[in-house]
This record gives C-alpha cells, structure tokens and sequence, in this order.
C-alpha cells in the first residue's frame, strides 16, 4: 500500500494550517462497480475502520477526523459510485450502495469498525443488519433514517426528489456553481458556520464545487436522493428501523442538536429501537459532526471502542454467521 501522509500539514508561508487529502487509489468490487478509496494508514496490525460518507458528499469529509486517529486506526473511506472521485455506475440507490460498501468490507480479512455519517450512516446499518459476520461495531452520525417530523433542511432537500422538480433546481443551482452559492449551504451542515476554521471551511467549500462541476453530479445526486426518500414509504418490515433491531454487534449513535437535516428528536427512537447502543447528543453541532468538531468525534469514538474492546467476542465477529439469525443484545450498557 501507498506510505500515508498527513492529512494536515503546515503551510510554508505561515502558521496557518493547509489542509490535503490523504492518498487513495481505485478499487474495483465484486459488484463489478469501481470505487476510490483513501487511507490513513496506522500499520497493518491496527483495527481497521472503514467510514462512509452521505448524500453528496465524499471521502474528503473524513479527513479531519482521520488525522485525529491516524496514530490508531488503519482507516479507509470509499467514494461512493458518482461521488468524490469515484466514477458513476448507473445503480446510485440505497440498495446498491449497501452491496457497493458489503463488497468492499468483504476484502478485508476481520470485521471492521464502520462509521457512517448522514445517507452513509443508513447504508451502515443495513450492511450491519444483514452482513453482521462483516461488522465488529458501528459508529454513526446524524444517520439519515426516516423521519416523519423533518427539520427545515430536510423538508427543502425533500422537495427535489420530486420529478422534473429537482432537475430544474438543480440546473439553475449547479449550472454554473460558485463558492458564495456553497457558502449559503453553510447553516444546512454545521450547526456555528461563523466559528469554523478558515481553511477547514475553504477544504470543505473547494471540495464540494469540484464535485458539482462534474457531468454526472446532478443525475447521481437526485438518485440518491430518490431512492433515499423512497426508505421512508418503505412497509414497517423492510424498513432500515427494522433492520437496526437486527444489529448485534456494539453500536453508538451521534445525534446533533443544530442538525438542520436529521432531527436531534431521533435519539429517542434510536434508545427505544437499540435500547443498548450509546446514544450521544452535541447540542451546538451540525450534521457532519466528524467535520466541524473532529476532536470531539475521535474522543468518542476513542471511548466507544475501548469500552467495547475488553468485552469478548460474540458471533457478530464470525465469518460463519449467516443473515437473519436471532439478535442477541449488544455488549453495551
């Protein structure tokens, strides 16, 4: 594998920090799919940990958070199929990207501790729920799970899934992008845009008008965002909260009190529906919580994981175990 660099370095003119990707090559699935993924590594004998990004983002929303746990973790980030620099496929649904991500952990040779952030915390849950042998525990942030009581981001967002709606806005939205245009998205995703790091912000800004620029962006994105909202008229027993009843293995849910896209309400299903998972509320936070107060994050997911490292391994961890066998609990208090 490539040598890692840090992901932030300084910068040779001044004391302000530049921020780079950390490096990442293609791979290509047993889906047939091809994927970019990147890596900070921390040797081969580190817990691997894989996160997934969500709904128009990529793998460069992790950055901040893995050079927080470079020293710990061998940690990887897929581009999804049509996001960051992975290239379309024609299959951009919930359900393609749960084979997309079950494909990729199955290169590996134990279970992986995921983390899933927005749409990626969701596709997290369903590889979970059906590919427990996969998964030794879960981490996720502001999942995107259907809701029924929407915050306003996510009732404006909503309305673009609609037919010939969302390519109209779209078009006039993407059709020339601009940093200013992405900037007004700011109070969508973090919960204190005016205290952001500069050059975090401009890493974040920069990344997400490359991505737009691209042919495919706007086709992949509504996709997405179709087959995202088409999980909330899903029957009760194919439901992603039906299949969270089914995760085994530790889990820990962050949920954000500024989140302007997944309400901070879902706390309280996520403890009646995962009664032993670690629920943890960030009252002055956004919805990529790994991206504005990485410290933070790694210091929970620090936590989490050692609580859960000195319980024995149960079947989650397995090879053997096959989908829709009964749900023990968790060890998690």
């Amino acid at each position: 594998m490539p040598a890692s660099n840090g992901a932030v370095r300084a910068n040779t003119i001044g004391a302000v920090s530049a921020i780079t990707k950390w490096p990442g090559w293609d791979v290509t699935l047993s889906t047939g799919r091809l994927v970019h993924v990147r890596r900070a590594a921390a040797g081969d004998d580190a817990p691997v940990a894989v996160m997934v990004h969500g709904l128009g983002g990529s793998a460069s929303n992790w950055t901040l958070l893995m050079s927080e746990l470079e020293d710990e973790f061998d940690q990887w980030a897929p581009d999804l199929p049509g996001f960051g620099d992975s290239p379309p496929s024609g299959q951009h649904t919930v359900g393609a990207y749960v084979a997309d991500i079950a494909a990729y952990l199955e290169t590996f040779d134990r279970p992986v501790h995921l983390l899933g952030n927005s749409m990626g915390g969701l596709i997290s849950v369903l590889v979970a729920s059906a590919r427990p042998d996969l998964v030794r525990t879960l981490t996720l942030l502001s999942p995107a799970m259907p809701q029924y009581l929407l915050p306003w981001g996510a009732q404006m967002t909503a309305v673009m899934a609609a037919p010939k709606l969302g390519e109209w806005i779209l078009g006039r939205v993407n059709d020339e992008p601009s940093q200013e245009q992405i900037e007004r998205l700011a109070p969508m995703m973090y919960g204190e845009p005016d205290n952001l790091d500069p050059d975090e912000f401009d890493f974040a800004v920069q990344e997400r008008m490359r991505w737009v620029r691209k042919p495919h962006a706007n086709n992949v994105l509504l996709d997405a965002l179709r087959s995202l909202v088409g999980q909330y008229l899903l029957p009760q027993r194919r439901s992603p909260w039906w299949a969270a009843r089914k995760v085994i293995c530790p889990t820990m849910v962050i949920v954000c009190g500024r989140d302007m896209l997944v309400g901070s309400w879902a706390a309280r299903r996520w403890c009646r529906t995962m009664p032993r998972a670690r629920v943890v509320k960030l009252e002055r936070t956004g919805h990529v919580a790994m991206m504005e107060h990485p410290k933070m994050v790694a210091a929970l997911v620090r936590d989490f994981l050692h609580d859960v490292s000195d319980q024995r391994d149960d079947v989650s961890t397995k090879r053997a175990m096959t989908p829709g066998m009964d749900r023990p609990v968790s060890p998690l208090a």
